[in-house]
């Protein structure tokens, strides 16, 4: 059996690689505007809760890359009684010893959070976490980390179409 090379006009190519690009940089500038939006958030604004911690605990979270690969991180959950969602924080140095002594089972916790329409995965859009009128967790973690991964899915869709243009250099005459 002979395959033969189908050959597609570069017309169709290029149009290809411009859709392409624009539907990335798009997914990733609307990314970045909901990062922006969640990191100028309010506590006022922001669902909270407080009741008994029922239970505490360190996990590893499997997280895909791309639906190829995979790495673990762990993040430090915490189930609070009367709420369905399981709320965790991320920490990149992976040191969770101050909330391991600082908030212990049956203590009396009030959370700030985001809700999440899944109740069985960790959620982590926890803003603030007090307990007795002290914050064990502060707002500006969450809204700086999501700054951040703003800024870089501002910038990475700007350079998906950049590369795209540039890809079609060779195109030009």
């Amino acid at each position: 059996m002979v395959f033969k090379k189908i050959r597609i006009p570069l017309i169709y190519k290029r149009i290809g690689n411009y859709l392409g690009a624009l539907l990335l940089a798009a997914c990733c500038l609307l990314g970045s505007f909901l990062m922006f939006l969640t990191s100028d958030s309010e506590l006022s604004q922001i669902d909270k809760h407080s009741g008994k911690v029922i239970e505490k605990r360190i996990v590893s979270k499997n997280n895909s890359v791309a639906g190829r690969g995979s790495f673990k991180s762990d993040v430090f959950l915490i189930k609070i009684d009367g709420l369905n969602q399981v709320l965790a924080t991320y920490n990149s140095s992976y040191d969770y010893s101050f909330f391991e002594e600082n908030i212990k089972v049956g203590d009396n916790l009030k959370v700030y959070f985001q809700k999440s329409n899944d109740t069985i995965k960790p959620n982590l859009n926890v803003f603030q976490i007090e307990k007795s009128g002290i914050v064990l967790l502060k707002n500006e973690d969450l809204q700086n980390r999501n700054r951040i991964g703003g800024c870089v899915a501002f910038f990475g869709g700007f350079l998906l179409i950049g590369m795209a243009i540039y890809h079609d250099k060779k195109y030009w005459k």
